[in-house]
């Protein structure tokens, strides 16, 4: 069957764990957002979820990070953050389904690992908990590694996905996706917080028009000189505020 349901969605852990710490019309804005998202879902049918996903070292070191990694287990537990205001809950797990995308990506020349025991941090439950509070549906998580470089090219990442919507239209079963991360995404680092708008408006027309073509050509390159604007933006900032900075008594404001 064709994919069922499709969305893209933030997994910032604060939507929940700080959620009065923003203005109550960006919190109603973001609340609304997945609420209308968690409605399409509902109304869609959708018996299975696919994630793609990542996690914060909560399952992988640098001891050993591959590119992708597929979950194969009959269930998982979430979240591991006791902060995160969500309460622990069982997702349930796809092995068959899991399986088959596996098979089906080493024919197809990609070579994703898989974990039979997999946690689930905020990158997971965040999503989950707006998109499907009932854990009500068994999901199978698809981990991208985000965290150490190398990570895999746009024209693989796109590859894999080509994957996906195959096993995904001969499926009897109606499968959905939930894609979730960051655009601009540098948590703990110096930049963290600071976005890049102009890439991130430029990427989303891109994927909104549909090309591909496009889409597989983004390099590395690319990505990181996206990350190094971001890199000099507090910089820009600072010397901005110090060139604004009024004289006289209140120059210590």
């Amino acid at each position: 069957m064709p994919i069922s349901f499709a969305c893209a969605v933030s997994h910032a852990p604060g939507m929940t764990a700080w959620a009065n710490a923003a203005a109550a019309a960006q919190k109603d804005r973001i609340y609304g957002g997945f609420e209308r998202l968690r409605g399409e879902l509902d109304s869609s049918g959708t018996e299975i979820l696919v994630l793609l996903t990542s996690e914060h070292w909560a399952n992988f070191f640098l001891d050993h990070m591959g590119a992708f990694c597929i979950g194969r287990a009959a269930a998982y537990r979430g979240p591991i953050e006791p902060w995160l205001q969500i309460d622990k809950a069982e997702v349930k797990g796809d092995p068959a389904l899991a399986a088959e995308l596996l098979e089906t990506s080493y024919d197809e020349g990609i070579e994703p690992s898989f974990a039979y025991e997999l946690e689930f941090d905020h990158g997971t439950m965040v999503p989950l908990h707006f998109l499907m509070p009932r854990m009500d549906r068994p999901v199978v998580p698809i981990f991208f590694n985000t965290l150490a470089e190398p990570q895999p090219t746009a024209r693989r990442c796109l590859a894999f996905g080509q994957v996906i919507g195959q096993v995904a239209a001969r499926s009897p079963h109606r499968i959905g996706l939930i894609a979730t991360g960051g655009l601009s995404h540098d948590p703990g680092e110096r930049n963290h917080g600071v976005i890049d708008t102009d890439f991130d408006q430029q990427f989303m027309s891109v994927m909104a028009s549909g090309n591909t073509e496009r889409l597989g050509r983004y390099s590395r390159a690319e990505l990181a000189a996206s990350r190094r604007r971001r890199l000099r933006a507090p910089e820009l900032g600072r010397a901005r505020g110090r060139a604004c900075r009024p004289q006289g008594r209140d120059r210590r404001l």
